[in-house]
């Protein structure tokens, strides 16, 4: 008999205008246990009394978050995996977010499936980050080519959520049997994602699968 997996207690935090989409439909998804939001004078509090096994905050401006109770903050994401959501990503955020031990940032625009699997990953214990998509002129114009479409289509098979989360613990040297036991799912169920991954990816190893996620953005280098 597999036992599945409890649901992730994640607690959101941010303002009600920063509120995106992509976590609405987080309280949804399977596997996700969504706490109320908990506003950012409040966060430690929130952290410290429900005791999530993730956060998710979404700001335009980190600094009005770093600035409350920095000893504190460090400690709660220090102990409780941290995903950060912004509209502006830079080399100063990054290195902000990590001096508070949030190794997880993405922009706002994220999908719902890059944000799940962002929180799976984080809570797994791996740093995800996600550049903002911007379209050039020779991108566009490639996908109105018909290869360019044909690409398009064979891109489209995306990775689900939990596949990517497979495929970053494939990048931490796991094999099937200790991603089955992170994921708390059966060995046989860890082969056939696996499998899916290669499959998708059109990779002949795990090896070969972990550096076409890295050139994809879906590993952190």
């Amino acid at each position: 008999m597999i036992t599945r997996a409890k649901p992730l207690r994640v607690l959101p935090s941010f303002n009600p205008n920063m509120w995106t989409a992509s976590v609405s439909v987080l309280r949804s998804m399977e596997g996700i246990n969504l706490l109320s939001v908990a506003a950012t004078s409040t966060l430690v509090y929130r952290a410290l009394s429900d005791e999530p096994d993730a956060i998710v905050i979404a700001t335009e401006d980190f600094g009005s978050v770093a600035g409350r109770n920095d000893s504190d903050l460090i400690e709660v994401f220090s102990s409780t995996p941290t995903v950060l959501l912004s509209n502006r990503i830079n080399a100063l955020l990054r290195k902000r977010a990590a001096a508070f031990r949030i190794r997880s940032v993405l922009p706002l625009q994220v999908t719902s499936d890059q944000l799940l699997a962002a929180i799976q990953a984080t809570v797994a214990g791996l740093a995800v980050t996600l550049e903002p998509y911007v379209q050039t002129e020779d991108a566009y114009a490639a996908s109105n080519t018909a290869d360019g479409i044909e690409l398009a289509g064979r891109i489209a098979e995306h990775l689900t959520a939990r596949e990517t989360v497979v495929l970053r613990l494939m990048a931490l040297g796991l094999g099937n049997k200790e991603i089955a036991s992170r994921l708390d799912i059966s060995e046989h169920t860890s082969k056939f994602h696996v499998s899916s991954i290669l499959a998708k990816l059109g990779a002949a190893s795990r090896t070969e699968a972990v550096t076409i996620g890295m050139t994809r953005g879906l590993v952190a280098i």
